[in-house]
């Protein structure tokens, strides 16, 4: 029997009050499995990207009813270390073990033990070793957009597709220890990284500014696990004249594949400076000119002479 809308409406209230539901924002990007971009550097990117051993983190999500992701994000706690919450008015809880199985990261690699990523002082010396062009004290006055690439795409991606912040903005502490991992190809528990975050949002979501929910993929991601129980980013980057090159990718992060591609080969052409970065702003003055030579010229139309009484033209 199929409920009525006016029935469903109630027991959505009953589950969460209007007036205590949060808005809902952009998801958090999904990278598809087949992603490709035109510009050289960002589809290197992404080539390495599917080598890493948390890359599905990027392309996992759910659907799931609203309802419930006003219910989990209403009543979720943290307790000893875990995520306790009601879904559908049944209590559940949420622990590390299962959020990683969400995740789709597999828990160690070759079965040894986890390496401690760097702690705030050293994580800041590692993103200046990277080429941050103005001074960091904290790991607040990190700007991605002043990394040089292809570090800057690579903490892009990893701002939008993890935390759902926008794609250049300051770094947290995990996002940056996720790169320091993925460059030194170091064996670091990402899943980990990203729990503690998540606990952190849910700890801290009374004090929140704005009336925003947190994570919605993450949150789809919990909620249908609990159901199953019982890409571009849209912003457009900005300032694409200023991108800085000069920062040459280790060899060790990439294979054969994408050492021959094209992409590769344009990338490590303009990071070598053996040709300059395209640009979107030279590519369109170029386009102008080019119009403008090949435009034949306007012949004005012949007017006809008028004469007054005084025989002037």
């Amino acid at each position: 029997m199929e409920i009525s809308i006016a029935d469903q409406i109630a027991l959505d209230d009953a589950l969460v009050a209007p007036a205590d539901r949060l808005k809902i924002g952009k998801c958090n990007l999904r990278l598809s499995s087949d992603v490709t971009s035109k510009e050289a550097t960002l589809q290197v990117v992404y080539d390495v990207l599917k080598l890493t051993p948390f890359y599905k983190a990027f392309q996992v999500t759910a659907d799931a009813p609203e309802i419930y992701m006003q219910e989990f994000w209403a009543s979720a706690y943290v307790h000893n270390r875990s995520v306790r919450f009601k879904m559908n008015n049944k209590k559940h809880i949420l622990g590390l073990d299962q959020f990683r199985d969400i995740l789709q990261i597999c828990p160690k690699v070759g079965n040894k033990k986890f390496e401690e990523p760097p702690l705030e002082k050293e994580i800041l010396a590692f993103l200046a070793s990277l080429g941050h062009s103005g001074d960091i004290r904290k790991i607040t006055d990190v700007n991605v957009n002043k990394l040089h690439q292809p570090w800057r795409s690579f903490a892009a991606i990893i701002n939008k597709c993890l935390s759902g912040k926008p794609s250049y903005d300051s770094l947290r502490l995990s996002q940056a220890q996720i790169l320091w991992g993925m460059y030194n190809k170091k064996n670091v528990d990402y899943a980990y990284l990203l729990w503690e975050d998540f606990i952190f949002q849910i700890e801290n979501k009374n004090t929140k500014k704005g009336n925003a929910m947190y994570y919605p993929r993450f949150t789809k991601l919990v909620v249908n696990f609990v159901m199953d129980k019982d890409l571009h980013p849209q912003k457009k980057q900005r300032n694409e004249d200023t991108q800085l090159y000069g920062a040459i990718l280790p060899t060790e992060l990439t294979n054969e594949d994408i050492r021959i591609s094209e992409s590769y080969k344009e990338y490590h052409a303009i990071a070598s400076g053996k040709i300059p970065p395209k640009t979107k702003g030279s590519k369109k003055k170029a386009d102008t000119d080019t119009t403008t030579k090949l435009k034949p010229p306007t012949v004005p139309k012949e007017k006809k002479e008028k004469t007054s009484g005084k025989g002037k033209q």
